[in-house]
């Protein structure tokens, strides 16, 4: 007769999948604020270099608004207090919403988005679909570093 003894870490799987399934959520909260302030900085650099979320070249200052402030870059920096404004929270499960913090900047931004007033379209707050492929990565790579982490799978001994 043969027998054998087995011991397993089922268990400790157990406790560590319980564990990593009650802190998930958390973790997930934390990746979609990273792919928001991912996102603002995206936006930030692509308007700081004078290019719309779609990578156009904005459409340039008229010529007494250059010669006044004498800026040829459009940036849409004139006080930079509309771009500091821009903030990221999560919202729900899965998304993260950028918004700006105060009215006023809020405002501002839609005058230069849509074009109203006497301003160009200047469409700065918005991405595109590379944008969004980039972030979707960089979110999975943090959600998989994160569960490398929680070490589920214990190594068992031999």
């Amino acid at each position: 007769m043969l027998s054998a003894k087995v011991d397993t870490n089922l268990n400790q799987v157990r406790k560590r999948f319980l564990k990593f399934r009650k802190k998930l959520p958390r973790e997930v909260t934390k990746g979609l604020l990273r792919a928001g302030l991912q996102l603002k900085e995206i936006i930030l650099d692509k308007t700081d270099r004078g290019f719309d979320q779609d990578g156009k070249r904005f459409v340039p200052y008229s010529k007494s608004y250059s010669d006044e402030k004498g800026k040829t870059t459009v940036n849409l920096q004139d006080t930079n207090r509309m771009l500091q404004s821009i903030s990221a929270r999560p919202e729900g499960k899965n998304k993260v919403k950028l918004f700006f913090r105060s009215q006023r900047e809020a405002n501002k931004a839609l005058f230069h988005q849509k074009g109203l007033g006497n301003l160009p379209k200047r469409k700065f707050f918005g991405f595109s679909r590379a944008n969004e492929k980039a972030i979707q990565r960089e979110f999975a790579k943090f959600i998989k570093k994160r569960m490398k982490n929680f070490n589920i799978w214990a190594r068992e001994k031999i």
